[in-house]
């Protein structure tokens, strides 16, 4: 696990906003990641939401998926990402290698980042870019399984939010460092270290 310090990270919360998204699936199994972006109250949410679409125009990044993004865009985009302090220790992304089974993949990430990321049970707003009924449904019953204590668990396009733009952002990222891009190899390290970028 790196960048990984609980000493720093547990806090005590009512209730946390969830966004989650994925990248990997058309690796067919051979990589898997799940990243989750955690604001911690509903004012943290409005407020840095308006700070990321800015950060969008201001790095010609726009709504445009990770994938479709140009390398040195990327990193001016996460450079700024890094100039925002409400989501120090707020982003997570967990890497599963050889499995299809990716709903499960997907509800051990959540469940793992809840816990740690919050010192006692407290509701979580799960919010899953293009999420159906179906996988939904497992989902909500997976996670009350593991005992996620949860409001609402939800699926949205990530054109609609800026919140879910910024989890596929981290899951792609977690993609170019699997592949060891070049671009990749300083800025990892350094979202670590400065606490920005957690990695189960």
């Amino acid at each position: 696990m790196i960048g990984w310090n609980p000493k720093h990270m547990n806090k005590s919360l009512d209730k946390i906003y969830c966004y989650v998204d994925e990248s990997g699936q058309h690796t067919q199994g051979e990589f898997y990641s799940v990243a989750v972006v955690v604001a911690d109250t509903i004012d943290i949410r409005n407020r840095v939401e308006q700070r990321l679409i800015k950060i969008e125009e201001k790095t010609n990044k726009g709504l445009c998926k990770w994938k479709s993004t140009h390398y040195t865009i990327k990193e001016r985009y996460l450079r700024s990402v890094m100039a925002i302090p409400e989501l120090e220790r707020c982003l997570f992304y967990s890497i599963h290698t050889n499995t299809r089974d990716y709903v499960t993949a997907t509800v051990e990430t959540i469940a793992q980042v809840i816990h740690h990321h919050v010192e006692k049970t407290c509701k979580a707003i799960v919010v899953i870019d293009g999420l159906d009924k179906t996988s939904r449904q497992r989902i909500s019953r997976c996670l009350k399984e593991k005992g996620v204590v949860y409001k609402k668990v939800s699926g949205i396009r990530d054109e609609g939010s800026a919140w879910i733009r910024l989890a596929d952002a981290i899951a792609g990222f977690s993609w170019d460092v699997y592949k060891n891009k070049p671009y990749t190899q300083k800025l990892s390290s350094e979202m670590q270290q400065k606490g920005y970028l957690i990695n189960f």
